[in-house]
């Protein structure tokens, strides 16, 4: 019952340490997946808001594009009017010709566009700008998640060795203890006796012994007559 009492305990210690330890190494993988979800939001409200900022650049450009349209478009209608009032009044002296007058004209009407493009656009390269950084960011919350997740896993695994290794330390404890019980005290002590119980046989004084036998045997009496031949 001693025997048994002590596997059990050797048993129960094992189990009790290697939980410990394994809930030690869960807890601090509980805090990466923690750890992992607030980075997978964080990556969410990046790519959210590069998505807005994207098409805040999108509604800009656009925006832009059409205003100088508008704006080109005026620009033309004052130039056919110019040239409808200049075709009534003729054109003359240094005014030059209608072709001049036309070519002159357009040339400023694509200068203007250029410029208003050029000023225009800078708004919408910002928002592309501002949603490249975001996407960015978005990336580089993803990959903490990523990192997060793989930290837990290893977390888990390493709980679980630390458990079962405890467990494994706790069955090599029970086999010493099997192997001890083998040769306790009161096995050694039976041996004992039993060695000096075979060795008194061996070597008692009583002539039943097997020593006594061999070396208590006496010689066959002799007479000795001496002067007689």
């Amino acid at each position: 019952m001693g025997l048994v009492g002590a596997i059990v305990g050797t048993l129960g210690t094992a189990f009790l340490a290697g939980r410990a330890q394994q809930q030690q190494y869960e807890a601090a993988a509980a805090q990466a997946r923690t750890n992992a979800q607030l980075q997978a939001q964080e990556a969410e409200v990046a790519q959210q808001n590069a998505l807005k900022a994207n098409k805040q650049a999108e509604e800009t450009a656009r925006v832009v594009a059409q205003n100088v349209e508008d704006e080109t478009r005026r620009a033309r209608l004052r130039i056919n009017q110019q040239l409808a009032e200049a075709g009534h009044r003729g054109v003359q002296g240094t005014t030059g010709s209608a072709g001049a007058l036309i070519d002159e004209s357009d040339e400023e009407i694509k200068n203007e566009q250029r410029k208003r493009l050029a000023n225009g656009m800078q708004d919408s390269y910002k928002w592309f700008g501002i949603g490249t950084d975001y996407a960015n960011q978005s990336n580089k919350f993803k990959w903490q998640e990523a990192n997060y997740r793989k930290t837990a896993k290893d977390y888990e695994a390493a709980g679980n060795r630390a458990f079962w290794g405890s467990m494994l330390g706790g069955l090599l404890n029970v086999g010493t203890s099997l192997a001890g019980g083998l040769y306790s005290s009161k096995s050694s002590a039976m041996q004992s006796a039993n060695g000096s119980t075979v060795g008194g046989y061996l070597y008692n004084s009583s002539g039943n012994s097997i020593a006594g036998n061999i070396l208590g045997v006496t010689s066959p009496s002799r007479t000795w007559n001496f002067g007689k031949r």
